[in-house]
């Protein structure tokens, strides 16, 4: 994996978050997500440092086994993808791509430490899904969802999904469609997300993420589009988090769910991101192109209707030919 000694020292990844986030935004999100009740102590990169290296920051290993993997799959994004300037589909893929590929590479790892902790055996199982795939018509190209089943034994087994409206994020700004912006908080609700890819080439942060519903729209209806500042997405106090970091806080260890959809039944899960739902009208147009499931602990029979056996079964897709 990309080595966390190169990674601080080319000041990417996280690095640029962890320099420029105020204080007041760990303390809160420190509190919310970690259940600590003291005060953490030292400055922000001694706390990156502190997060990459013990598990002090943590529920258990697990996740921050979790956690360095996301940040290193960034990483890996960072120093091959960003630098060739690719539009937002195909940066999305190499994410994607990125994630999974360092999830293989803990797997094995993770099944002994999850059986260390808990005496069970646990597993780790990760599917992408191409759903522009099969001629598949989708109008929003770079759109991707994440869908997280949690089973582990001191964790609620449940499903927690967000969808992500990809955009690259230049030196000043980035620009969001305003007819765009609705129809994304019309369909993916509380779990409707910004992603920006910081194309910055020096002290390029990981994507950034920023909830829809952080995006003050102009009231002028004639205006198409409006911008958000980098500043603006560094000091959000609701937003501009690392992709890293929102998967393990919002889509896994937080007791704070207003970030995501939560379903009980993988199959209901799959069904928001099919276009079913309460807020199904012309969800069609903006159903994610792209999908990354991941299983902590893996599937079990416990719930009705659930039964898997692996998570690519998830998706049929029709016999084709060449």
């Amino acid at each position: 994996m990309y080595g966390k000694g190169r990674y601080i020292k080319e000041k990417s990844g996280l690095v640029p978050f962890f320099q420029k986030s105020r204080s007041h935004l760990w303390e809160r999100m420190y509190h919310r997500c970690y259940r600590c009740e003291n005060r953490f102590s030292g400055t922000n990169m001694s706390l990156l440092r502190k997060m990459l290296n013990t598990d002090d920051y943590f529920d258990n290993g697990l996740v921050r086994m979790l956690f360095k993997a996301f940040v290193y799959a960034e990483a890996r994004f960072i120093c091959n993808y960003i630098p060739q300037n690719s539009h937002e589909e195909r940066l999305t893929g190499h994410l994607i791509s990125e994630y999974l590929s360092a999830l293989g590479v803990i797997q094995k790892a993770f099944q002994a430490k999850a059986c260390q902790i808990y005496k069970e055996h646990l597993s780790l199982e990760f599917s992408y899904v191409d759903l522009s795939s099969y001629n598949r018509e989708k109008t929003t190209g770079a759109d991707f969802g994440i869908m997280f089943h949690i089973n582990l034994p001191d964790y609620p087994e449940e499903i927690r999904t967000a969808i992500f409206q990809a955009k690259k994020l230049f030196k000043a700004s980035a620009s969001i469609d305003v007819k765009q912006c609705n129809v994304l908080k019309n369909y993916g609700e509380e779990g409707a997300h910004y992603c920006f890819y910081d194309m910055k080439t020096e002290a390029t942060s990981s994507p950034l993420v920023l909830p829809a519903d952080c995006i003050a729209l102009p009231s002028d209806p004639s205006q198409n589009t409006t911008t958000y500042s980098r500043e603006a997405l560094f000091d959000n106090r609701e937003g501009g988090i690392p992709l890293s970091l929102f998967l393990i806080w919002y889509m896994f260890i937080s007791e704070d769910r207003k970030r995501c959809k939560v379903y009980k039944d993988i199959w209901q899960a799959k069904n928001y991101f099919d276009g079913g739902g309460s807020n199904s009208l012309n969800r069609e147009a903006n159903n994610p192109s792209r999908l990354l499931i991941v299983s902590i602990g893996g599937l079990t029979t416990s719930i009705p209707r659930q039964e898997l056996k692996h998570l690519s079964q998830l998706y049929r897709f029709p016999s084709f030919e060449e």
